[in-house]
């Protein structure tokens, strides 16, 4: 009989996911076999392929999971009362670069790793990188657009191409970031986040 103090062990899928992704952030999609996932997540080699079928399906899946996490992070900071827009976006920024600097620069956007690692030679990972990044870039411009309506946001630029930009800032920051360690560039995105979306003084 369990006790209210016993913890229950994470069901077989979910500790393959969380092995996974660290796995993925450590060594990368081809730097990462199905062998080691089962090793450090102690599942049976079964239940794997019962969950997945194929290392393929299993990384489509962590990265599923990761854009979910992702894109609840941002609507979490959009549902913020009493921010302006240009607050939420670097609020929400500023959260992802405290994640990627406290796991000692290695956490910085899977999605982001997978589109220079495989995309270019996975249809799977491209076609649903493609779908994935542009929800997450949908949210953004939606809060860009609302902002735009408010009147905190700059309208000399579609939400969509403020959108862009947004997203392309916030990515190409973390990839920098990843070899060169420098805060400083993280420093100068929030603050170049800030001049992109406010309207002109």
């Amino acid at each position: 009989m369990t006790t209210s103090t016993e913890v229950k062990p994470l069901p077989h899928k979910e500790r393959l996911l969380r092995h996974g992704t660290r796995l993925f952030y450590a060594n990368g999609y081809h730097g990462t076999t199905v062998d080691a996932v089962l090793e450090s997540s102690h599942v049976p080699k079964g239940s794997f392929y019962h969950h997945f079928g194929s290392k393929e399906a299993f990384g489509l899946a962590v990265l599923d999971r990761y854009m979910e996490f992702q894109i609840d992070m941002f609507d979490t900071f959009a549902a913020k009362p009493g921010l302006s827009t240009t607050e939420k976006i670097v609020g929400y920024f500023r959260q992802i670069s405290d994640l990627f600097i406290n796991s000692n620069y290695e956490r910085a956007c899977l999605a982001g790793k997978f589109s220079t690692e495989i995309a270019a030679s996975s249809q799977a990972f491209r076609d649903r990188l493609d779908v994935q990044v542009r929800a997450w870039k949908e949210r953004i411009v939606e809060l860009l657009a609302e902002g735009q309506r408010a009147g905190d946001v700059r309208t000399d630029r579609s939400a969509q191409q403020l959108g862009d930009a947004v997203l392309s800032l916030i990515q190409g920051s973390l990839v920098i970031v990843l070899s060169t360690r420098d805060l400083d560039t993280l420093e100068a995105t929030a603050a170049t986040l800030e001049v992109v979306i406010a309207p002109p003084a």
